[in-house]
């Protein structure tokens, strides 16, 4: 890989502990809520004014605000909104604010684990890109992002004859996806674009999908991933998605692995019935038994979604879209109308960091083995404390799908567990059309191993009061 500060010289960028709050508290909804003149997306974007703020979706699982929307009558400003129901909070945003109480022990969010971020690594990152492109790596850059990293992206591709004008830098893969999900959002005569999705599925993507005027349709997701003959079936009775969304690899919330079969069987149905595959893979890199998972089949009806926040740090918020490149156009100017761009440094950071093959190579195994000890460690206690639940097999990624024995209210169950402190998220958080009885997620992604047992002791206590 050509270093950073090559690309450079050769001119290719002139350019506190509170009351135990009930589950009604928690999911009360946070409502969410600039021309600018630029140039084509492969060239430096114009900056008159102030820069327009990024209104895509916050991703999943993120530390939430330490301010959260009082309980007081809406002011002044906030009764000027229209009524919109496409704009909700996240059940898992408002269920980190009451997991972050000292004590409750949280399987809840996703986040990695901090000690397994490799911060010396980015320390030296930033030093070496200022010493090598000084206030350059401050400025403004490219809608389409940096060549460097976007090359870096390329070379690790599932599309074939993936070059950089396949690639789009985004803040984090969330970004991708809304921005993704608008360029194919227009209404045709006045009915709502449809999505087919994973359910249960990833809920940042069905915030983004539904607040960018998607009808989401719920496909059956099983330890092989999304069903395809259920889709199949859909396609045959006249079901015409513009865009089927899936997490192949260690899918959020199942862990369910896309099998090689279904997956050449949807690029076939995407190829016959005319829809774009969202392949959303954050987590294929974070195989914990067996050989990375196969990237599904390159064709021009799939777009791969990537990300660093899962194997460098997710407040870098680089993630990116390997697309056609008529689909990555739409998407720059979408881009353009968010944010202008991805931020320059943190771009040229990550290029570095993946430009040392050999200790990204250690790094990753790194990675694996301190997730699979925290794997083992909470399938263990799950064992021992809910002996009678079922496990959905997983080889990755950062959660475990549980079936409880007695199909209890799981919403309920969540109201009894934060009492006896520990957290966690219910199933149906994840449901579109149909329902997930005495399901619950628990990640052991950034807890800490040594209190998994207790975790697992207080939730069945839980369970065993309802």
């Amino acid at each position: 890989m050509t270093p950073v500060s090559e690309h450079r010289e050769q001119g290719v960028c002139s350019d506190s502990a509170g009351h135990r709050a009930s589950l009604t508290e928690i999911r009360r909804s946070q409502q969410a809520t600039s021309s600018k003149v630029v140039r084509d997306s492969r060239h430096i974007v114009s900056h008159d004014g102030a820069v327009p703020t990024d209104d895509a979706v916050p991703t999943d699982d993120p530390v939430p605000s330490d301010n959260p929307v009082p309980d007081s009558p809406p002011s002044e400003a906030a009764s000027l909104l229209p009524v919109d129901d496409r704009w909700s909070s996240s059940v898992i945003r408002d269920l980190l604010a009451q997991a972050r109480r000292p004590d409750v022990l949280s399987l809840a969010g996703g986040l990695p684990a901090e000690e397994l971020i490799p911060q010396e690594r980015v320390h030296n990152a930033i030093n070496a890109v200022l010493e090598s492109t000084g206030a350059q790596s401050l400025q403004y850059g490219l809608t389409a992002g940096e060549p460097v990293l976007a090359e870096a992206i390329a070379s690790r591709s599932p599309r074939i004859g993936a070059g950089p004008d396949n690639i789009i830098i985004t803040a984090g893969s969330q970004q991708a996806l809304d921005l993704l999900s608008r360029a194919f959002s227009a209404s045709q005569d006045g009915e709502a674009p449809i999505v087919a999705i994973e359910d249960p599925g990833y809920l940042g993507a069905v915030q983004v999908l539904r607040s960018n005027g998607f009808h989401l349709v719920g496909i059956p997701v099983d330890a092989n991933g999304i069903q395809t003959d259920e889709l199949e079936a859909k396609l045959v009775a006249g079901l015409r998605p513009r865009l089927v969304y899936t997490n192949p690899a260690f899918q959020n919330p199942t862990g369910a692995c896309l099998s090689p079969e279904r997956a050449t069987k949807l690029v076939a149905l995407a190829e016959e019935y005319g829809f774009l595959i969202m392949a959303d893979d954050p987590y294929i890199e974070l195989y914990l038994a067996g050989e990375r998972p196969r990237p599904i089949p390159s064709s021009p009806n799939v777009a791969y979604l990537g990300s660093t926040s899962k194997v460098i740090a997710p407040g870098l918020r680089i993630g990116w879209l390997d697309a056609t490149p008529d689909i990555i156009s739409r998407v720059a100017l979408a881009k353009q109308a968010a944010d202008l761009q991805t931020a320059t440094l943190n771009q040229l950071l990550v290029a570095e960091v993946l430009s040392d093959g050999r200790w990204w190579d250690a790094h990753l195994d790194a990675l694996r083995l301190g997730y699979r000890g925290r794997r083992e460690a909470l399938q263990a206690a799950v064992a021992a404390h809910l002996p009678s639940a079922t496990v959905t097999p997983q080889r990755g990624g950062f959660f475990l799908w549980v079936t409880l024995e007695r199909p209890v209210d799981v919403r309920r169950l969540l109201d009894v567990a934060l009492g006896e402190g520990v957290a966690f998220v219910p199933g149906d958080a994840f449901t579109i059309d149909r329902d997930a009885p005495g399901t619950i997620r628990l990640s052991y992604s950034n807890g800490d191993p040594t209190k998994y047992d207790e975790a697992l002791r207080r939730l069945a206590s839980a369970y065993a009061k309802l």
